[in-house]
């Protein structure tokens, strides 16, 4: 026998509350956070103390003994919830190590493998002053770590300051009674010294440095999972069985009386809605058989045309015909009648070989216009910019020069292929322009230098494509967060007059107003009217 449902739902808000408890403990205390820990500490020296009668054993670099030398071994990485750039660093991260004097250092472990450049750049990388270590502004994707590798002396040697990349230290044994020489085993640290900055004891190794919005923290070592994260995952795996069951038990819920219609719809119009659109559809037919839904992807506008001339011939009720819009109907099209369903967050999109991660808006303006055009004038890399623009028709092109450029994009389409000049060899500007938000991430995932302009969710989903923060923002879908972010618009749904109430499209239309239509535009970065606590109230209405 079925459970009631309130039983389902107590069980799936438990689930939930595990998932939030674990999340809140993993990422909240800080979204950008840099951990590290000391995974080695130790003196280079002969153990047992007896042996230095046999064998003497001494550490050179560059022809300088190093005195009561140790190697300490570092490890960073970024453990938080999200990516971490360059200008995340107000202050850079800075190493103590108290007492002691750093002789040398090498990057022995870097992942991405790019990371080992970026650290030992002659100029720009990592040096050292003393007893502290400076470590580069260098940007950390999530999981992205390295290691630092640090020869360290106990007395003050002449080493300056410089980049510690390729360190050559060597030993030199030699017998004091003609015995042979021997292996020296290393010995735990006992290093003295000065106290550190902020009072630390000597021998003690200390990081330094301010991440906006975030965080650094020293990791402890630790074998196995904590009792916390058991605890949470033993209870989460207990609910999901129990849920898992109710499911069952209860099969696949019956659709609402009154959701259903019989019969066939078509959506046709923005490509950077489609997928959220897609799904949905297919939640309704799943619920409701003898719906026949399609989904088509001809852009905003075309979408809007078509949906015109379907329904002048129509009957009385309308056309089962749906029109998707990033922008509103032009005024020619008296008969179309718009709801606004949600907002729709885009952003630009450059090609990860470009070497840009923000722009501001001038700079924007002055790519689209000629002013630049190689992404090293914008401290990028040696690369010409090409532009991928969407086609005229497009409502997210529509929504780029109103929000971003304030005026009309260039006209003249000089590229094919979007990245040669192999249209027109005397333009400014290497241009070609593409019909959907799929052919434009293409095209800037291929072509090195590539810029352009998308839905944020599936510009996120390819592996060559950067997401180009916008005046230093990046959009978010809790809208609280994009005040000052300028690049979004309202997504519309357009039907030819009033549908006939009890029709598919009728029905279809209240169907948007669902919680499962609202929970698939929100997992799609869409911000959904339908939750009225989301979006101003001058966002969803007329």
């Amino acid at each position: 026998m079925a459970l009631p449902d309130t039983e389902t739902i107590l069980t799936a808000a438990g689930l939930v509350a595990t998932a939030v408890v674990w999340a809140v403990e993993r990422f909240l205390p800080g979204r950008k956070r840099i951990g590290y820990r000391v995974q080695m500490d130790t003196a280079i020296g002969m153990n047992p103390q007896d042996a230095h009668s046999l064998v003497q054993l001494r550490l050179l670099r560059q022809d300088q003994e190093v005195n009561d030398a140790t190697l300490a071994l570092l490890r960073f990485e970024n453990d938080g919830g999200k990516d971490i750039v360059r200008q995340d660093y107000q202050e850079p991260l800075t190493v103590e190590f108290v007492g002691r004097t750093v002789i040398g250092v090498e990057v022995p472990d870097a992942n991405p493998t790019d990371l080992m450049g970026m650290l030992t750049r002659n100029g720009g990388g990592l040096r050292h002053d003393g007893g502290r270590l400076f470590i580069p502004k260098v940007p950390l994707n999530k999981r992205n770590h390295f290691k630092l590798l640090v020869l360290l002396s106990s007395t003050d040697m002449d080493a300056g300051t410089g980049a510690g990349a390729g360190g050559d230290a060597g030993t030199d044994a030699g017998s004091e009674s003609g015995t042979p020489g021997a292996r020296g085993n290393a010995g735990t640290s006992g290093t003295t010294g000065n106290s550190g900055r902020d009072g630390s004891a000597a021998g003690a190794v200390t990081v330094s440095g301010f991440i906006s919005g975030g965080r650094i923290r020293r990791n402890a070592q630790r074998w196995g999972p904590r009792k916390l994260s058991l605890a949470l995952g033993g209870t989460f795996i207990v609910l999901l069985g129990l849920l898992g069951g109710l499911l069952l038990s209860a099969r696949t819920a019956p659709a609402a009386a009154g959701e259903c219609a019989t019969g066939r719809l078509t959506i046709d119009g923005s490509t950077a809605f489609a997928p959220p659109m897609r799904e949905i559809a297919r939640q309704y037919r799943a619920r409701c058989a003898g719906a026949e839904i399609t989904v088509s992807t001809s852009g905003s506008l075309s979408g809007l045309g078509n949906l015109n001339r379907e329904g002048k011939p129509a009957t009385v009720e309308g056309p089962g015909f749906l029109a998707v819009s990033d922008v509103p109907a032009p005024s020619l099209y008296r008969r179309l009648e718009g709801d606004r369903t949600g907002v729709i967050l885009l952003g630009l999109v450059a090609n990860e070989k470009a070497g840009v991660d923000d722009l501001t808006s001038v700079q924007v303006r002055k790519i689209y216009d000629g002013t630049y055009t190689n992404w090293q004038q914008l401290h990028g890399n040696d690369l010409p910019i090409r532009l991928v623009s969407r086609d005229a028709g497009s409502g997210t092109r529509r929504a780029f020069e109103t929000s971003v450029l304030h005026h009309s994009e260039p006209g003249v389409v000089s590229s094919y292929d979007c990245g040669d000049k192999d249209r027109d060899e005397q333009a400014r500007l290497t241009r070609c322009e593409v019909n959907s938000t799929k052919s434009l991430l293409d095209a800037v995932d291929r072509v090195p230098g590539a810029i352009g302009y998308a839905e944020v969710y599936a510009a996120a989903q390819r592996q060559h494509v950067v997401s180009v923060r916008l005046n230093g923002h990046e959009p978010d879908i809790e809208w609280g967060q994009q005040r000052d972010y300028p690049f979004w618009t309202v997504e519309y749904l357009y039907t030819y007059g009033r549908p006939e109430d009890g029709s598919l499209t009728a029905k279809f239309l209240a169907f948007m107003d669902s919680d499962t239509a609202k929970n698939i535009m929100r997992m799609y970065k869409h911000v959904p009217c339908a939750d009225r606590q989301s979006l101003p109230d001058t966002i969803c209405r007329p």
